[in-house]
């Protein structure tokens, strides 16, 4: 199993169990492609999870791995974060 941990922001909700994530780059330099984001989940896969009912923009440091999902491509399965100040 392949782990993650990464930095970013909290976007918006897709629906009850997915949200995009804004991740940070290691460098200053704009990204080529443009898209920085991800589509995340947290582990329990209970609809409106801690994960999901957060702000958005909040930033935070997420813990997991990366999983296959059928409409979203690569996903992110949060197993813990916290949030940073």
């Amino acid at each position: 199993m392949n782990s993650v941990a990464i930095i970013g922001k909290l976007r918006e909700k897709i629906d009850g169990i997915y949200r995009f994530f804004e991740y940070e780059l290691p460098h200053l330099k704009e990204p080529e492609n443009g898209e920085t984001r991800i589509v995340i989940k947290y582990w329990t896969n209970l609809p409106d999870s801690r994960l999901l009912v957060l702000e958005n923009n909040l930033r935070v440091a997420l813990h997991g791995h990366l999983d296959a999902h059928e409409k979203f491509g690569t996903i992110l399965v949060v197993d813990d974060y916290q949030l940073l100040r």
